[in-house]
């Protein structure tokens, strides 16, 4: 087993969250994965999200596990050719709160990763893809069963953090002497990762990747709604949201806004 340094871990807990100690983990993923379960976790921390809907606390949460779970263990393999063990009854969320948002840590027991082999990394890079993907296929259906927010809607919340990822966070320069994986990396991820690894036989990587439609600054616009603006008195949508004001001032779907006052 090959140990991360400590600079390492510093990098993954400032970037993208995740952490090896906790005095107190919130939920385990494998937790999750239980209807009745997840239910109530969506019910005790609905007011993370300042609202009285599971159905926005849904969609909420599965930007935050999208976040969590897809980008370290991508980010180690593209760059490090490292493997995460990803096993959900290892791995838990840690409450966090960065500024007025919710944004919890990926806490891994024991963590575990792996140095890829060179010669077979192709094969070892489709194993690890197809798990990790598989993970998420199983909660985006659970949390479409018990919040009613849409597979879609749950696929693009995961699918926008891979995007940014590969298209903005690993063409820093401090990335530059892995330029030519990253680049090979999101080529497989869009066209070679396999349907089977997704519910609706359809890698959902390349279904939010075409057809998008990008700002003159680069910003993809969603082709889905996040319902963040039913997370916020002000009804105001995120930056990358496809619907106008006026969609945005319509009744959310199911249930209401917690009022601030």
């Amino acid at each position: 087993m090959t140990q991360l340094l400590k600079s390492e871990k510093i990098y993954l807990k400032d970037n993208f969250r995740m952490v090896d100690y906790a005095e107190n983990v919130s939920v385990k993923l494998d937790q999750l994965m239980d209807e009745e379960y997840l239910r109530n976790y969506l019910q005790d921390i609905k007011h993370e999200f300042n609202t009285e809907s599971i159905f926005v606390a849904g969609s909420q949460l599965m930007k935050r596990l999208g976040f969590n779970i897809a980008l370290p263990a991508l980010y180690l393999m593209t760059v490090h050719d490292m493997k995460l063990d990803m096993t959900f009854n290892r791995a838990g969320l840690v409450s966090n709160t960065v500024g007025d948002k919710w944004l919890p840590n990926l806490y891994m027991d024991q963590l575990s990763v792996e140095k890829m082999s060179e010669e077979r990394r192709e094969t070892e890079r489709q194993v690890l893809t197809e798990e990790i993907f598989q993970k998420l296929d199983k909660l985006v259906n659970v949390f479409n069963k018990v919040s009613r927010v849409p597979r879609p809607n749950l696929w693009e919340n995961i699918a926008i953090y891979v995007y940014w990822l590969y298209e903005k966070k690993l063409k820093e320069e401090r990335f530059s002497h892995v330029a030519k994986r990253v680049e090979e990396d999101y080529e497989y991820l869009i066209r070679g990762l396999s349907a089977n690894a997704f519910t609706d036989d359809c890698n959902q990587l390349t279904n939010f990747y075409w057809g998008r439609r990008i700002q003159v600054d680069g910003t993809r616009i969603r082709r889905t709604c996040c319902f963040y603006y039913g997370a916020n008195s002000d009804r105001k949508c995120c930056s990358t949201c496809p619907k106008s004001p006026e969609d945005a001032a319509k009744p959310l779907p199911f249930e209401t806004v917690k009022s601030t006052q």
